[in-house]
């Protein structure tokens, strides 16, 4: 999946849940940090590739309340570091959402050498497959998937979809 149509799909997903109303940038931020603890703590190839994916979806998310124009981060140009990982947190929390994205698509190219199919439109579609779909709600400014929710989250959740006016799919 090419990054603009990813960005495209991931923009109207959040929308739909309310993520761009109900969060903020600072926890978008947060969220993609504990994204790359997942890639960190990940014991495989597919669940690297899936956390690679859930920190973009974190990124566009975060570049919204920015707002920042991150479509052409690929062209982005700044002084590689080894450590892809460590540039890609600083530059969240620093909300330079193109250097984030730069180093999490190198980090794609590195990995590559090492597994063909690790390119970074991939974990782009693995995260979008994963997460289109998905039902939750927000909660105290992040978006709790239902796995994750409580019984009475869960209560709330029916309670105010029960006439469709939310669309929490």
């Amino acid at each position: 999946m090419e990054f603009k149509e990813f960005k495209k799909n991931v923009e109207e997903w959040a929308r739909v849940r309310g993520i761009y109303d109900q969060s903020t940038e600072a926890h978008q931020q947060a969220k993609a940090l504990e994204e790359i603890g997942e890639y960190l703590t990940a014991t495989n190839d597919d669940e690297r590739m899936d956390a690679i994916g859930d920190i973009a979806v974190c990124i566009v998310n975060a570049s919204k309340f920015a707002p920042l124009n991150i479509d052409n981060f690929k062209n982005h140009k700044f002084s590689m570091k080894k450590d892809y990982l460590a540039g890609a947190s600083y530059n969240i929390v620093t909300g330079r959402y193109n250097h984030a994205l730069k180093y999490l698509y190198e980090a794609c190219i590195l990995s590559e050498l090492y597994n063909k199919d690790f390119k970074f439109d991939s974990c782009l579609s693995k995260a979008w497959k994963e997460i289109k779909d998905r039902k939750g709600m927000m909660i105290d400014g992040k978006y709790v998937k239902w796995d994750s929710m409580t019984e009475e989250q869960k209560a709330e959740f029916n309670r105010r979809d029960s006439g469709n006016t939310l669309i929490r799919e």
